[in-house]
Protein backbone atom coordinates (compact mmCIF):
# COMPACT_ATOMS: atom_id res chain seq x y z
CA UNK A 1 0.00 0.00 0.00
CA UNK A 2 3.00 2.11 1.13
CA UNK A 3 4.56 1.84 -2.30
CA UNK A 4 1.30 2.21 -4.14
CA UNK A 5 0.39 5.68 -2.59
CA UNK A 6 3.99 7.11 -3.37
CA UNK A 7 3.64 5.90 -7.12
CA UNK A 8 0.48 7.79 -7.31
CA UNK A 9 2.35 11.32 -4.97
CA UNK A 10 4.88 10.65 -7.90
CA UNK A 11 2.29 10.73 -10.37
CA UNK A 12 0.48 13.73 -9.04
CA UNK A 13 3.33 16.03 -9.41
CA UNK A 14 4.38 15.09 -12.71
CA UNK A 15 1.07 15.95 -13.35
CA UNK A 16 1.14 19.44 -11.73
CA UNK A 17 4.01 20.27 -14.10
CA UNK A 18 2.00 19.57 -16.84
CA UNK A 19 -0.93 21.27 -15.44
CA UNK A 20 1.66 24.55 -15.07
CA UNK A 21 3.76 24.41 -18.29
CA UNK A 22 0.64 23.89 -20.53
CA UNK A 23 -1.23 26.79 -18.92
CA UNK A 24 2.18 29.05 -19.83
CA UNK A 25 2.06 27.85 -23.35
CA UNK A 26 -1.60 27.65 -23.83
CA UNK A 27 -1.62 31.81 -22.67
CA UNK A 28 1.57 32.74 -24.45
CA UNK A 29 0.51 31.17 -27.75
CA UNK A 30 -3.32 32.30 -27.41
CA UNK A 31 -1.32 36.14 -27.58
CA UNK A 32 0.86 35.31 -30.31
CA UNK A 33 -2.04 34.40 -32.15
CA UNK A 34 -3.19 37.63 -31.90
CA UNK A 35 0.04 39.79 -32.52
CA UNK A 36 0.89 42.01 -35.12
CA UNK A 37 3.48 39.46 -36.25
CA UNK A 38 3.07 36.17 -35.31
CA UNK A 39 5.62 33.93 -34.01
CA UNK A 40 5.07 30.18 -34.83
CA UNK A 41 9.25 28.98 -33.68
CA UNK A 42 7.23 26.00 -31.47
CA UNK A 43 10.55 25.34 -29.79
CA UNK A 44 11.19 28.83 -28.59
CA UNK A 45 7.59 29.20 -27.03
CA UNK A 46 7.80 25.95 -25.12
CA UNK A 47 11.24 27.32 -23.75
CA UNK A 48 9.62 30.52 -22.54
CA UNK A 49 7.20 28.95 -21.23
CA UNK A 50 9.31 26.20 -19.15
CA UNK A 51 11.09 28.91 -17.66
CA UNK A 52 8.30 30.64 -16.77
CA UNK A 53 7.29 27.37 -15.09
CA UNK A 54 10.53 27.41 -13.11
CA UNK A 55 10.25 30.93 -11.83
CA UNK A 56 6.31 30.09 -11.15
CA UNK A 57 7.11 27.35 -8.76
CA UNK A 58 10.27 28.22 -7.35
CA UNK A 59 8.14 31.19 -6.10
CA UNK A 60 5.24 29.18 -5.10
CA UNK A 61 7.53 26.46 -2.80
CA UNK A 62 7.58 29.97 -0.50
CA UNK A 63 3.92 30.59 -0.72
CA UNK A 64 4.29 33.22 -3.43
CA UNK A 65 2.01 32.89 -6.39
CA UNK A 66 2.31 36.79 -7.82
CA UNK A 67 -0.07 38.68 -8.00
CA UNK A 68 -3.10 39.93 -10.67
CA UNK A 69 -4.98 43.34 -10.88
CA UNK A 70 -8.15 43.43 -9.69
CA UNK A 71 -9.71 47.69 -10.87
CA UNK A 72 -7.15 49.58 -9.62
CA UNK A 73 -5.84 47.38 -6.88
CA UNK A 74 -3.31 44.81 -6.98
CA UNK A 75 -4.13 41.71 -5.44
CA UNK A 76 -2.30 38.21 -4.13
CA UNK A 77 -3.26 35.37 -5.95
CA UNK A 78 -3.49 33.07 -2.61
CA UNK A 79 -5.97 36.04 -1.42
CA UNK A 80 -8.00 35.18 -5.08
CA UNK A 81 -7.78 31.49 -4.30
CA UNK A 82 -8.74 31.66 -0.83
CA UNK A 83 -11.66 33.81 -1.75
CA UNK A 84 -12.86 31.46 -4.17
CA UNK A 85 -11.73 27.78 -3.42
CA UNK A 86 -14.61 27.41 -0.77
CA UNK A 87 -17.06 28.72 -2.59
CA UNK A 88 -16.90 25.97 -5.66
CA UNK A 89 -15.80 23.26 -3.33
CA UNK A 90 -19.31 23.66 -1.52
CA UNK A 91 -21.02 23.84 -4.38
CA UNK A 92 -19.70 21.41 -5.79
CA UNK A 93 -19.71 18.79 -3.03
CA UNK A 94 -23.60 19.65 -2.45
CA UNK A 95 -23.87 18.74 -6.01
CA UNK A 96 -21.81 15.25 -5.65
CA UNK A 97 -24.07 14.17 -2.43
CA UNK A 98 -26.81 15.20 -4.17
CA UNK A 99 -26.09 13.00 -7.17
CA UNK A 100 -24.74 10.41 -5.73
CA UNK A 101 -27.18 10.27 -2.90
CA UNK A 102 -30.09 10.25 -5.77
CA UNK A 103 -28.61 8.16 -7.94
CA UNK A 104 -27.81 5.20 -5.46
CA UNK A 105 -31.94 5.13 -4.47
CA UNK A 106 -33.02 5.18 -8.24
CA UNK A 107 -30.08 2.75 -9.04
CA UNK A 108 -31.31 0.63 -6.41
CA UNK A 109 -35.26 0.55 -6.80
CA UNK A 110 -34.22 0.00 -10.33
CA UNK A 111 -32.32 -3.20 -9.71
CA UNK A 112 -34.88 -4.39 -7.37
CA UNK A 113 -37.55 -3.86 -10.38
CA UNK A 114 -35.72 -5.28 -13.19
CA UNK A 115 -38.85 -5.56 -15.38
CA UNK A 116 -41.21 -2.75 -14.46
CA UNK A 117 -41.85 -0.37 -16.71
CA UNK A 118 -39.74 2.20 -14.59
CA UNK A 119 -36.68 1.40 -15.35
CA UNK A 120 -37.23 1.93 -18.52
CA UNK A 121 -38.32 4.96 -18.16
CA UNK A 122 -35.07 5.68 -15.66
CA UNK A 123 -32.63 4.36 -17.71
CA UNK A 124 -34.02 6.89 -20.71
CA UNK A 125 -34.11 10.07 -18.36
CA UNK A 126 -30.16 8.89 -17.34
CA UNK A 127 -29.24 8.71 -20.93
CA UNK A 128 -30.50 12.56 -21.29
CA UNK A 129 -29.00 13.59 -18.26
CA UNK A 130 -25.57 12.14 -19.52
CA UNK A 131 -25.93 14.01 -22.71
CA UNK A 132 -27.83 17.39 -21.85
CA UNK A 133 -24.83 20.15 -21.99
CA UNK A 134 -24.67 22.47 -18.90
CA UNK A 135 -25.46 25.40 -20.54
CA UNK A 136 -28.64 23.97 -22.01
CA UNK A 137 -29.61 22.69 -18.32
CA UNK A 138 -28.78 25.97 -16.90
CA UNK A 139 -30.92 27.85 -19.36
CA UNK A 140 -33.82 25.91 -18.80
CA UNK A 141 -33.78 26.25 -15.37
CA UNK A 142 -33.63 29.65 -15.51
CA UNK A 143 -36.32 29.95 -18.51
CA UNK A 144 -38.66 27.77 -15.64
CA UNK A 145 -37.69 30.64 -13.10
CA UNK A 146 -38.57 33.15 -15.33
CA UNK A 147 -41.85 31.49 -16.29
CA UNK A 148 -42.76 30.68 -13.42
CA UNK A 149 -42.04 34.44 -12.21
CA UNK A 150 -44.42 35.65 -14.82
CA UNK A 151 -47.52 33.33 -14.15
CA UNK A 152 -47.80 32.35 -10.42
CA UNK A 153 -45.65 35.19 -9.51
CA UNK A 154 -43.25 33.05 -7.59
CA UNK A 155 -39.55 32.35 -7.99
CA UNK A 156 -38.56 29.26 -7.66
CA UNK A 157 -34.98 30.22 -7.18
CA UNK A 158 -32.50 32.86 -7.11
CA UNK A 159 -31.00 32.77 -10.86
CA UNK A 160 -27.89 34.29 -10.17
CA UNK A 161 -25.58 35.85 -6.85
CA UNK A 162 -23.76 34.31 -3.62
CA UNK A 163 -25.21 32.66 -0.86
CA UNK A 164 -25.24 29.11 1.35
CA UNK A 165 -28.75 29.43 1.65
CA UNK A 166 -30.81 26.81 -0.74
CA UNK A 167 -32.52 29.55 -2.67
CA UNK A 168 -28.87 30.61 -4.11
CA UNK A 169 -27.47 27.01 -4.31
CA UNK A 170 -30.34 25.90 -6.05
CA UNK A 171 -30.62 25.63 -9.65
CA UNK A 172 -25.98 25.41 -9.83
CA UNK A 173 -26.32 22.52 -7.76
CA UNK A 174 -28.68 20.76 -9.84
CA UNK A 175 -26.83 21.57 -13.19
CA UNK A 176 -23.72 20.08 -11.43
CA UNK A 177 -25.41 16.86 -10.26
CA UNK A 178 -27.34 16.57 -13.44
CA UNK A 179 -24.74 13.79 -15.27
CA UNK A 180 -23.19 12.96 -11.96
CA UNK A 181 -26.62 11.63 -11.32
CA UNK A 182 -27.25 9.58 -14.60
CA UNK A 183 -24.10 8.13 -14.70
CA UNK A 184 -24.40 7.28 -10.48
CA UNK A 185 -27.91 6.11 -11.50
CA UNK A 186 -26.52 3.83 -14.78
CA UNK A 187 -23.88 2.64 -13.06
CA UNK A 188 -26.09 1.54 -9.64
CA UNK A 189 -28.59 -0.21 -11.57
CA UNK A 190 -25.76 -2.01 -13.78
CA UNK A 191 -23.81 -3.58 -10.73
CA UNK A 192 -26.72 -4.43 -8.20
CA UNK A 193 -28.42 -6.22 -11.23
CA UNK A 194 -25.46 -8.46 -11.69
CA UNK A 195 -25.06 -8.51 -8.02
CA UNK A 196 -28.36 -9.95 -7.01
CA UNK A 197 -28.16 -12.52 -9.20
CA UNK A 198 -25.06 -14.08 -7.97
CA UNK A 199 -25.65 -17.69 -6.04
CA UNK A 200 -24.53 -15.87 -2.48
CA UNK A 201 -27.30 -13.58 -2.65
CA UNK A 202 -30.08 -16.42 -3.84
CA UNK A 203 -28.55 -18.22 -0.19
CA UNK A 204 -28.80 -15.10 1.51
CA UNK A 205 -32.78 -15.08 0.63
CA UNK A 206 -32.93 -18.68 1.50
CA UNK A 207 -31.52 -18.27 4.84
CA UNK A 208 -34.62 -16.14 5.51
CA UNK A 209 -32.77 -12.46 5.61
CA UNK A 210 -35.00 -10.00 4.71
CA UNK A 211 -34.53 -6.61 2.32
CA UNK A 212 -32.49 -4.10 3.99
CA UNK A 213 -30.43 -7.15 5.22
CA UNK A 214 -29.06 -8.30 1.77
CA UNK A 215 -29.15 -5.37 0.57
CA UNK A 216 -27.03 -4.00 3.11
CA UNK A 217 -24.97 -7.16 4.70
CA UNK A 218 -24.18 -8.68 0.84
CA UNK A 219 -25.53 -6.52 -2.33
CA UNK A 220 -23.98 -3.05 -1.57
CA UNK A 221 -20.64 -4.08 -0.18
CA UNK A 222 -19.70 -5.97 -3.45
CA UNK A 223 -21.39 -3.46 -5.54
CA UNK A 224 -19.01 -0.87 -3.59
CA UNK A 225 -15.87 -0.38 -5.74
CA UNK A 226 -17.88 0.48 -9.32
CA UNK A 227 -19.89 2.65 -7.17
CA UNK A 228 -16.97 4.53 -5.70
CA UNK A 229 -15.54 4.57 -9.50
CA UNK A 230 -18.64 6.28 -10.70
CA UNK A 231 -18.28 8.68 -7.77
CA UNK A 232 -15.08 9.93 -8.88
CA UNK A 233 -16.21 10.01 -12.46
CA UNK A 234 -18.95 11.88 -11.23
CA UNK A 235 -16.05 14.47 -9.83
CA UNK A 236 -14.61 14.88 -13.33
CA UNK A 237 -18.13 15.74 -14.88
CA UNK A 238 -18.45 18.16 -12.49
CA UNK A 239 -15.01 20.13 -12.30
CA UNK A 240 -15.42 20.05 -16.37
CA UNK A 241 -18.93 21.89 -15.69
CA UNK A 242 -17.98 24.00 -12.88
CA UNK A 243 -16.66 27.17 -14.65
CA UNK A 244 -19.61 26.96 -17.15
CA UNK A 245 -22.17 26.79 -14.24
CA UNK A 246 -20.64 29.40 -12.30
CA UNK A 247 -20.30 31.73 -14.94
CA UNK A 248 -24.03 31.06 -16.27
CA UNK A 249 -25.36 31.74 -12.25
CA UNK A 250 -22.81 34.19 -11.40
CA UNK A 251 -21.36 32.26 -8.81
CA UNK A 252 -17.88 34.05 -7.15
CA UNK A 253 -16.19 30.67 -7.26
CA UNK A 254 -12.66 29.54 -8.51
CA UNK A 255 -14.00 28.38 -12.23
CA UNK A 256 -15.96 31.89 -12.96
CA UNK A 257 -12.59 33.33 -11.45
CA UNK A 258 -10.60 30.94 -14.02
CA UNK A 259 -12.42 32.05 -16.87
CA UNK A 260 -12.03 35.90 -15.99
CA UNK A 261 -8.26 35.23 -15.62
CA UNK A 262 -7.84 33.33 -18.91
CA UNK A 263 -9.79 36.55 -20.85
CA UNK A 264 -7.95 38.95 -18.80
CA UNK A 265 -4.35 37.20 -20.10
CA UNK A 266 -3.01 36.53 -15.93
CA UNK A 267 -0.81 33.56 -16.37
CA UNK A 268 -0.35 33.13 -12.29
CA UNK A 269 -3.75 33.30 -11.31
CA UNK A 270 -4.53 30.91 -14.05
CA UNK A 271 -2.09 28.85 -13.31
CA UNK A 272 -2.59 28.75 -9.80
CA UNK A 273 -6.83 28.03 -10.11
CA UNK A 274 -5.94 25.71 -12.60
CA UNK A 275 -3.30 23.83 -10.37
CA UNK A 276 -6.20 24.05 -7.44
CA UNK A 277 -9.00 22.00 -9.78
CA UNK A 278 -6.16 19.49 -11.02
CA UNK A 279 -4.94 18.85 -7.47
CA UNK A 280 -8.40 18.85 -6.17
CA UNK A 281 -9.47 15.97 -8.72
CA UNK A 282 -5.91 13.77 -8.25
CA UNK A 283 -6.30 14.10 -4.75
CA UNK A 284 -9.72 12.70 -4.44
CA UNK A 285 -8.83 9.86 -7.08
CA UNK A 286 -6.42 8.94 -4.57
CA UNK A 287 -8.18 8.78 -1.57
CA UNK A 288 -10.57 6.57 -3.84
CA UNK A 289 -7.71 4.23 -4.99
CA UNK A 290 -6.80 3.76 -1.46
CA UNK A 291 -10.71 2.76 -0.50
CA UNK A 292 -11.06 0.23 -3.23
CA UNK A 293 -8.12 -1.40 -1.47
CA UNK A 294 -9.70 -1.32 2.16
CA UNK A 295 -12.74 -2.42 0.56
CA UNK A 296 -11.94 -4.72 -1.99
CA UNK A 297 -8.73 -7.46 -0.48
CA UNK A 298 -8.50 -8.65 -3.80
CA UNK A 299 -6.67 -5.43 -5.17
CA UNK A 300 -4.39 -5.21 -2.46
CA UNK A 301 -2.54 -7.87 -4.74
Amino acid sequence: MFRFIVRRLAFIVLVALAIVFFVFLGLRMARNSTAALPDYRMHRHARLAAQETWRYLRQAVHGDFGTVQQGQRTVEVREVLRATYPKSLGLLGAALLLAVALGLIAGTLAALRQHSPFVFLLLTLTVLGISTPSFFAAMLLQVANVKSLQSLNFRLAFSGGFGWDWRHMLFPSLVLAARPLAYVTRVAFITLSAVLGEDYIRTAWAKGLNLRQVLNGHALRNAAVPMLTAAGISLRFSLGSLPVVEYFFNWPGLGNRLLEAIRAGQPPLVATLALALGLTFLGINLLLDVAYRIIDPRLRE
